[in-house]
């Protein structure tokens, strides 16, 4: 089974999350969406992922070859390939794409941030709605920052990533 992890640092986390708890990295990568995020993949913490994709034809070659891509739809001005109808046209058939929320909540703000985020949930028709997690988790300290998480409410998304598979 190949699965591809394209999005931003919080995509390379989970990547770096499944690939421990599946005990390989042989076939789990991420995949960096666009060359202005190339420099946070190097940095402390995301050297820990390993398989990390930087180039754009090798980018493609793992798409196509995925049975599963996970993915943040990120603006075309940003990646010409992170977005549905780029990895619909590229995934093999019976490859699935998981559509996951950019996780961006303020949590001293909670109901107007947790609004917008359904929202572009809803725009993006997106298949994993962590704004469903974060309600349910509202009085946890969920967050480090407003689009930071902390491992607990990764550990959240890889549950529900792990049904879906």
């Amino acid at each position: 089974m190949n699965i591809v992890f394209i999005g931003n640092c919080q995509l390379l986390s989970l990547c770096y999350y499944f690939q421990q708890l599946l005990n390989t990295n042989n076939n789990i990568f991420y995949i960096c969406y666009g060359k202005n995020f190339i420099p946070f993949t190097k940095c402390g913490w995301a050297s820990k992922c390993k398989n990390k994709i930087i180039e754009y034809k090798e980018a493609i070659d793992k798409i196509k070859n995925s049975d599963f891509i996970i993915y943040q739809n990120i603006s075309l001005d940003k990646s010409i390939f992170c977005n549905t109808n780029k990895l619909i046209e590229l995934k093999k058939e019976n490859c699935k794409i998981i559509q996951i929320s950019s996780i961006c909540v303020n949590m001293s703000d909670f109901d107007n941030s947790i609004k917008k985020m359904i929202t572009r949930e809803e725009k993006n028709n997106t298949t994993i709605k962590v704004s469903e997690i974060l309600k349910r988790f509202r009085y946890e300290d969920v967050m480090l920052t407003n689009n930071h998480p902390t491992t607990f409410l990764f550990m959240e998304i890889i549950k529900v990533i792990c049904n879906i598979i």
